[in-house]
Formats: structure tokens, sequence, C-alpha cells
């Protein structure tokens, strides 16, 4: 597939021809003032609160530069004009995710008073199109997909959004200073999960097609040069010379299997206030709830964003909590990122984006993190 270029000037025809095809998604500055014009709907839902209150927090781990570079107002959403999108985020405060596994679906609903009235719910009716993906957040669709669309058991809504939907990443020429792409296998330039890589080079977009899909999208656009091509590359390798944090993860596996019950889990976890901000923000993150609601004999399934972080996501219905403390929370979930994820699945549960990073209002840095436990587990 033949890399393209799509001029700078042309970017907002190519932004409608993308409309024409399908619904367009992409990052859009949303409204963040105490009393917006528009009331809380689809198009302009409520932040998750946790995430909207960090916004206000003192600086990330004492540092403005990090606190102010990633304090984005940009989240996916449906495009009606191209003067909508944003293009110059570092990442959306919510991750691509949600496009794909909702905060909030209903499945199916149904009528009580009778059982064999089940009504399903079409997870998506048209196909659609997401512009302005960041690698790392792509990357994590891939580990989705392994839980997601398990061969035995295939989970149809989030199927059914993702054989609908082109995505079209944007790469990262300048990573931010909680960026960490590179120590958990991802590249600021990555095309994992993309049918369509985007590099800004200035007053032009280099265009890599990775599928048919993308292919057929820049199909009619000149094709890229050799200088082009190789300043793509320049720009690459300066990003991943940008982002210093290194670390072992297959060797931290090891030491994992070990390290259970290290008192290093007691430093680790003091700061911790289990507020759960780290999950919703984590583009890798997938656990959710079940719910029936019923009013007036009509119901419906509803399924949510959970986290593994609150200490009812355990609780049995007997009042006993396997994980009743703070810090079994928090072990669970570097457990299941760095170890049992990988152990199962051959990945790490990470791509290293950094909103957990600047998110957590008691300046837990996941870097820190794993140095803490590369140096004291043996």
């Amino acid at each position: 597939m033949k890399p393209r270029i799509i001029p700078g000037k042309e970017l907002n025809g190519f932004i409608k021809g993308l409309m024409e095809r399908a619904e367009l998604y992409a990052p859009k500055e949303r409204d963040t003032s105490p009393f917006p014009a528009n009331p809380a709907s689809d198009e302009n839902p409520p932040a998750l609160d946790a995430a909207e209150h960090s916004a206000g927090t003192p600086p990330v781990n004492g540092n403005r530069e990090v606190s102010q570079f990633f304090r984005d107002t940009t989240e996916f959403r449906h495009i009606t004009d191209p003067a909508q999108v944003n293009l110059d985020h570092l990442n959306t405060k919510l991750p691509l995710k949600e496009l794909f596994l909702p905060r909030r679906e209903v499945m199916f609903t149904f009528d009580t008073d009778t059982p064999e009235r089940v009504e399903p719910v079409e997870a998506v009716a048209a196909e659609r199109i997401v512009l302005g993906a960041r690698p790392c957040d792509a990357a994590a669709l891939e580990m989705f997909d392994r839980v997601f669309l398990d061969e035995a058991t295939p989970d149809p809504y989030y199927r059914a959004r993702r054989e609908k939907t082109t995505i079209i990443g944007l790469a990262c020429n300048e990573p931010g200073p909680a960026c960490f792409c590179t120590a958990v296998g991802g590249s600021p330039h990555g095309s994992a999960a993309l049918d369509l890589l985007l590099v800004d080079s200035g007053d032009r977009y280099l265009a890599r097609p990775m599928t048919a899909k993308g292919e057929a999208l820049v199909a009619h656009l000149p094709e890229a040069t050799a200088p082009d091509i190789e300043k793509a590359a320049g720009l690459e390798q300066e990003a991943r010379a940008a982002m210093k944090f290194t670390s072992d993860t297959a060797a931290l596996q090891e030491k994992l299997k070990a390290g259970f019950d290290h008192k290093a889990w007691d430093e680790i976890a003091l700061p911790c206030v289990n507020c759960g901000v780290c999950t919703y923000v984590c583009p890798t993150c997938h656990c959710f709830d079940v719910t029936d609601e019923e009013s007036h004999g009509r119901g419906a399934r509803i399924r949510t964003w959970d986290s593994c972080q609150f200490s009812l996501f355990t609780r049995h219905a007997s009042g006993h909590n396997p994980r009743p403390t703070g810090r079994d929370r928090l072990r669970n979930r570097m457990m299941h990122k760095f170890r049992y994820f990988p152990a199962v699945h051959g990945t790490v549960l990470c791509v290293g984006c950094g909103r957990c990073i600047v998110e957590c209002p008691s300046g837990i840095d996941l870097r820190e993190t794993l140095t803490t436990l590369q140096e004291e587990l043996e």
C-alpha cells in the first residue's frame, strides 16, 4: 500500500469527504464552563466526576509542566462541521475505548409481564470513521479484541462497533512528559489496530494506509515522495528519543509471580485513595457491571463501566470481600496489567498513554511504581 500526501490546506476537504462516507468521530473541544449553553446530552455528556475534579488539582507530582501539557478538554464526539475537529490535542480526556465500550449501554429491553418478549438493541446502526486516534489509544483496541472477540464467546456489541468503524490515527511527534509508550512495546508512530496513520509534517500530512479500508480513503491523493517518507521517519526517531523511561516488563512479570505478599505493596498503596479515576481514563481497563432496571412493567439490561479499585467490585452477597483493603485492590490492578493479562494474552495491559499519571489526585506515577517493583521484588 502506497503512502499518500494530504496538503495541509486541503485537510478540511479531506474531512468533509470522510463525513460524506460515514458518521465521523474526532477529538472535539467540550464545554467546560460551569454553566454550559447546552445541557448534558449524548452530544455533550457530563465528564466523569473523578476526572473532572482532578482538573483543578495541584501540579502532577509537583510538575506543573506535566499538568498543563495534559489538561486536555477534548473528547471523541460526533462531528457535524470540519471546524469542530481538533487535531492539536495530545490525548483526549477520555480514551478511544469509549466509542467501542460505552460508559453506559442498553444491551436489550424487556417486558416484565411477558418473559418471552426481549427486544435486542442494535449496538451501532451506521458505518463510522474515527479521525485523530493516537497510536496508544488504538493499540489498546488490540488488547480489547483479545477479550471481547474471543472465538468461543465474542461480545456482539463490541464486535459490531469494531466491524463498522474505520480508524484513522494521528502520530505523536511531540510526546508529553507523562508518555511512556516505548517502555511497554509501543511507538509514537505505531500502527496497531489502525486503518490509516497520519503524520503531521508541517505543511502536509503523510497518510500511511494499513488496511484496504484505509487505502480506500486516500487512493485519490498524490503519492508520497521519498523526502516525505524520510521526514516522517525522522520525526518518529525524535519522538522516540524524547521518552526516556524504560522498563523490563518481561522480567517484572517473573518477579510478580513471587511478589504477591511483598512488603513493597504497603509503600506503593499508601497514597492511593481508591477513587478509580485511573481505571476510567485508562485505554485498556475494561471491567464492567451489568444491571437490570425496571419501571412499570418495562425493563432494560444495562452495562456500565466499573472499577477494580472500588470495594463493592469484589464484595460477595454474604458480605465477604476477598480484596477488603485498598492495598489489595491496587495490587490486583498492577498484577492484572503486568502479570495475569500477559500470562494469558502475551502482552502487558498498558499502552503508556500517561493518563493515570496525570489524573491521579494523589500524584501516583505508574512509572515510579514499576521502578519500585523492579527494584524491591526479588
